[in-house]
């Protein structure tokens, strides 16, 4: 298979570097030095090396704190020392060849401690560790995943890793809400930059895009400081990649994956191929002809146009030209093909280094990786269930389904920092993600919503390919000027450009009435509609700037060394184009020879290009041509509405202050100005316009006590907001092949304002560990809601504002060692963290009203948060054992039930229900350089389910199972 080729060029490539490298037998030390009370980086500490009491070699900190020293193996005799500051030594240091040793420090100002400190070098590298140190140390509440525990738990992306963040659901397999609250209250990041959605249905970004290889760590913060976007509230997920490595590092892995639904069947349903659909590329044989690209010659495609085009006037001759060739140019594949499906499999390959360069530190790091996925299901069902009287509710479509899907994926990294000295340094960073998903789809049932025909069975056949990329370029600064008070300066500049596209969605639905020979098939216009092809495609292109600068004050020795006044700027343009393209397949004018009736099901036949466009001429007795018979042909339904462009320009400043009330209490406090220009337009000129342009002043508070060296207690108050995006604001109505209703927007949509409240209480007990809790309250005033309208002609889901919403909660964190329970849990971890959420709205009066005029039992006057779960619970259980090589780790997520869209009109309510989900992962290093893993992921195989409930009877929106996958993987790395 054509993936396999890529698998061989990685290897060779892999060999060839291998070849190439020989490795010095030196090792290096690494490492961070921090003021021991508050934690701050000290800059231009010196980090010396001796044996024999004479000075081997040595560095300094940079403006991170950070050291690296490259030495040969033995033990030595460390001094680490600063001005103002004890100097700690260390020794017996055994530095060990072909690797990174760490050795972090921390000071104590000679005011605190007047004697040298000794201690025995007790080495220590533990991601998760360091991670905990920065929560700790943070401004605001936050709560993080490092790149080992990612490892550990066998998350492929960014999104599988927020499974294990505390309060973190993820929907669809690639959105991120935090606290329960939906995707439009959670802000995703890379790198500190804004990430757009690839969903034009989505707020947040697709973080399944982001491969896990290349993530350093992922950092959520729940509370917010004017130095970060005010538009979150749930909380703003940032993603760090990897950017300085210690040393020359390699990793080199393939896996494959057997999944109990998908690997290895004959009907997976899917249709004829690109040539680069396995990179998930669309090669151009799915886009639409070049000539309908004309405006004016799809004009002339119209429900009359047969009319013209029969005629054999030569002046209709161009007419009937369009008419022929875009009858037969449009793919007639409309029924899913059957085939083979291979093993899940995948490829991962990142090289990174640090080496001088005009003596300065040079690092970087590359990254590929290569995913193909399949999916496959055949016991779904969708539904849609309607209030008609009080007994039960009617059934307007109840499907089976069987759906398959292809994901290739395609990432690229590359990261290059440079150091100007100590106090300078200048990066550049490259992402690149490339997916699709191609789709095909049986859908068999009910529909008595639109057929008349109760006892007949209503089919749908659906084709999708769907392209998503995005790539993003940064550049980087920050900057230390020490004459200027130490005062700090960061920036970046960044440009995204990301874009779905869906080249030739066909939909085709078709009724059949009995069984056998005896059977009828039947198109009927009046009641469903005939074959579509839609071609719709959405690009959006990102501008931003980003400055911080922060300016020491008032310090008074190490107690307030944080003290700091800290303002800056933001600038976000964000451009859209969408467009869609319709043309539906019409009878007008066909003869009965090939009426839909005389192929009794045959649809292969029924789509034979013979039937399509001119199919044949009359002639009168001198053979001149007196009528084309024209067959089946398309009609263009391309609607202004569903063409629109959107400007989104978003422009902040803010100030803030970090103070050190006293030596234990530290406050952090200050304003952000932020300005909303938003205007969405449709190419209709009788549609409104969606606009918003409004400048908001949003406020934070937070105050930090430290109760012991190992706790803290927090208090925040913020105020943020959230704004409807482009495609909600637009006025523009998509038809929705899996559902079979309309999704509209609303370009009278409001942003809503949220007031934040949070309460935090932290225990570090040993290194690595933590125990938090944490109390959250929130007020939301004009929030957004997506909505169900059964009693449309067809039904829609559109976006409203309600007035008001609350959400409250509890949050528990636990990280722990089981070594206390006795010498056989000496390498068992356990990782917990649990949310309890409760939300609530009332109901609009004249909803409740509605709603009660038709059905008198109705009595329900509130409903909770859109997408808010009730409660969210991580259990993660981890054996960790480097000296054998071994790690296991069995990872358990689950959340309640949460309201996935309101109906109105009596209707109940649809509610997305529990997925327990749980995976394991166990790795045995071997050969120092080689580790095998396997890996078993949703062994639960719980049902994906959408619900309606009346009258104690459950209704099913939707469900499917995924299957439960099985996978080994083999790596070579050299750290």
């Amino acid at each position: 298979m054509a993936h396999n080729y890529l698998a061989k060029a990685f290897l060779a490539t892999f060999f060839i570097l291998i070849g190439g490298f020989v490795f010095a037998q030196t090792g290096v030390l690494a490492g961070k030095i921090v003021d021991k009370q508050n934690g701050e980086s000290l800059i231009g500490a010196t980090v010396v090396l001796f044996q024999n009491d004479a000075q081997v070699t040595g560095n300094v900190t940079d403006f991170d704190g950070n050291y690296t020293i490259d030495a040969a193996p033995g033990v030595y005799k460390i001094e680490i020392s600063y001005t103002g500051y004890n100097k700690q030594v260390i020794t017996d240091f055994d530095l060990k060849a072909g690797t990174t040793n760490t050795l972090d420090g921390a000071l104590e100002t000679e005011a605190q401690q007047l004697e040298t400190v000794v201690v025995v070098a007790k080495q220590v590298k533990n991601t998760d560790a360091a991670l905990i140190t920065i929560q700790r140390k943070a401004f605001a509440i936050q709560d993080g995943v490092s790149s080992q525990q990612i490892g550990r738990t066998g998350s492929s992306n960014a999104a599988d890793a927020m499974k294990q963040m505390t309060g973190a659901v993820v929907e669809g397999g690639r959105f991120i809400v935090m606290r329960g609250l939906g995707d439009r209250y959670s802000l995703s990041q890379l790198n500190g930059v804004t990430l757009p959605s690839t969903d034009p249905y989505r707020n947040s970004a697709s973080l399944d895009l982001i491969p896990s290889q290349i993530i350093e760590s992922i950092v959520t913060v729940k509370t917010f400081t004017p130095d970060l976007p005010g538009n979150f509230s749930g909380g703003l997920v940032n993603v760090n990649t990897k950017a300085f490595p210690e040393k020359f590092n390699l990793y080199f892995q393939v896996g494959q994956e057997f999944n109990t639904q998908s690997s290895l069947i004959d009907n997976f349903r899917t249709q004829e191929k690109g040539k680069t659909d396995w990179l998930g590329f669309e090669d151009g044989s799915r886009g639409q002809p070049d000539y309908l690209l004309n405006a004016d010659n799809r004009s002339l495609l119209s429900s009359s146009t047969y009319l013209t085009a029969r005629d054999p006037n030569p002046n209709n001759n161009a007419v009937r030209d369009i008419f022929d060739r875009s009858s037969k140019d449009l793919s007639n594949e409309f029924i899913p093909s059957l085939r083979n499906t291979p093993l899940n499999s995948s490829l991962n390959f990142s090289i990174g280094n640090r080496v001088k360069l005009f003596g300065n530190d040079l690092g970087f790091t590359f990254g590929v990786n290569y995913s193909a996925n399949y999916n496959h299901y055949d016991n779904g069902n969708v539904g849609t269930f309607i209030y008609t009287n009080p007994q039960e509710l009617f059934a307007y479509q109840n499907l089976m389904e069987t759906k398959s899907t292809q994901n290739p994926q395609l990432g690229a990294l590359a990261n290059v920092s440079y150091k100007l000295g100590d106090n300078h340094t200048i990066g550049v960073n490259y992402i690149f993600n490339n997916d699709a998903e191609i789709v095909g789809r049986n859908q068999a049932g009910s529909f008595f919503g639109q057929v008349s025909e109760s006892a007949s069975v209503f089919n749908t056949n659906t084709l999708e390919f769907t392209q998503r990329q995005f790539s993003n370029v940064q550049l980087t600064g920050r900057h230390i000027f020490p004459t200027l008070n130490r005062t700090e300066v960061e920036w970046i500049a960044s440009t995204n450009r990301s874009f779905q596209e869906e080249p030739d969605l066909r939909y085709f639905a078709f009724v059949k009435l009995g069984e056998g020979e005896d059977a009828e098939y039947n198109i009927n216009n009046a009641e469903f509609a005939f074959p579509y092809h839609f071609f719709r495609r959405l690009d959006d292109q990102v501008t931003s700037g980003k400055l911080d600068i922060s300016i020491p004050f008032l310090n008074r020795g190490s107690v307030t060394s944080s003290n700091r006044l800290k303002f800056g700027g933001l600038f976000n343009s964000t451009s859209r184009d969408f467009e869609e393209f319709r043309y539906q397949l019409n009878n007008t004018g066909v003869p009965s020879t090939i009426g839909i009736s005389t192929f009794k099901g045959d649809w292969n036949k029924f789509y034979d290009p013979a039937n399509f466009g001119i199919i044949g001429t009359q002639t009168n007795s001198s053979g001149a041509i007196t009528r084309y018979t024209t067959g089946y042909h398309y009609i263009n339904q391309v609607n202004a509405k569903n063409f629109y462009t959107g400007q989104e320009n978003i422009f902040a400043a803010y100030g803030m202050a970090i103070y050190n009330l006293t030596p234990k209490l530290k406050a952090v406090a200050g304003v952000r100005l932020e300005s909303t220009q938003l205007e969405v337009e449709s190419q209709d000129p009788t549609s409104d316009k969606g606009l918003i342009n409004l400048t908001d002043f949003l406020y934070s508070g937070n105050l930090i006590y430290a109760l012991t060296e190992k706790s803290n207690l927090r208090v925040a108050a913020s105020k943020t907001l959230a704004r409807p995006n482009m495609r909600e604001l637009a006025p523009f109505e998509q038809f929705d092949t899996k559902n079979g209703f309309f999704n509209v927007g609303n370009p009278n949509l409001k942003r809503t304002l949220i007031q934040n409240y949070d309460l935090r209480y932290e225990l570090y007990p040993t290194t690595g560990e933590l125990l938090a809790i944490s109390a959250f309250y929130k007020s939301f005033d004009d929030p957004i809601i997506r909505a169900f309208n059964p009693r449309a002609t067809i039904p829609e889901l559109g976006f409203i504002n309600i007035d008001e919403a609350s959400v409250y909660g509890l949050e528990l964190e636990f990280r722990k060692g089981l070594d206390f329970l006795g010498k056989t849990f000496e390498n068992f971890f356990v990782s917990t963290n649990l949310a309890l959420i409760k939300s609530e709205y009332n109901i609009p009066e004249d909803e409740y009203n509605n709603s009660r005029s038709l059905d008198p039992n109705y009595s329900t006057r509130t409903r909770p948060f859109q997408g808010q779960a009730p409660y969210i619970v991580n259990i993660i259980l981890s054996y960790l054992n480097p000296s054998k090589g071994w790690e296991s780790t069995l990872a358990f997520n689950v959340s309640g039930q949460k309201l996935y869209n309101i109906a109105l009109f009596a209707t109940p309510d649809v509610y997305e229900q529990e997925f327990p989900l749980l995976n394991y992962k166990i790795s045995k290093r071997f050969a120092s350089n080689y580790q095998l893993s396997f890996t078993a992921r949703n062994i639960l195989n719980s049902v994906n389910k959408r619900t309606q409930a009346f009258n104690g009877r459950e209704y099913i929106a939707e469900s499917f199972t995924v299957g439960t996958g099985l996978g080994l993987s083999l790596a070579y790395f050299i750290k």
